[in-house]
Formats: C-alpha cells, structure tokens, sequence
C-alpha cells in the first residue's frame, strides 16, 4: 500500500512543479507612461512554485491510496 501511495506522491509533486512553471507568474509588467518590467526574486518565484507542487503531490497520493484500495478489492 505504501509503495501506491510514495508512487502517487511523486508523479504528482513531478506534475506539480510542471504545472507550476507555467501558471505561476515570474514577472509582473507595470505599464503606466512607459512599460517597465520587474523580474520577481527567486524566493517570490520558488515559493508559491512549492505550494502548487506540494497541493497536487497531495492529491496524487490521495489518488494512489484509491487505487490500491480499487485495485485490492477487485483482484482479491
């Protein structure tokens, strides 16, 4: 049962991180009398990238102990 749940775990904290390269903005552009973009610091980038790698990991392994349940009922 661990080894569903580890499995989970990690594709999802994997799929995560991938997602979160490209929703998480690591940039902002003010634009006022002339357009000025500021680049954010690594740790302001870093951060919230964790946070969604760490939400959906979570929910891998949720997904994973499923599984395992699924699969343990149906195959004896």
């Amino acid at each position: 049962m661990l080894k569903f749940i580890e499995k989970g775990f990690l594709y999802g904290f994997i799929l995560g991180i991938s997602l979160g390269l490209f929703t998480v903005p690591y940039k902002e552009v003010v634009v006022g009398d002339l357009e000025e973009t500021n680049y954010l610091d690594l740790s302001d980038f870093i951060i919230p990238l964790l946070r969604i790698g760490v939400v959906i990991a979570l929910i891998g392994a949720v997904i994973g102990f499923f599984f395992y349940q699924y699969r343990k009922k149906n195959l004896g």
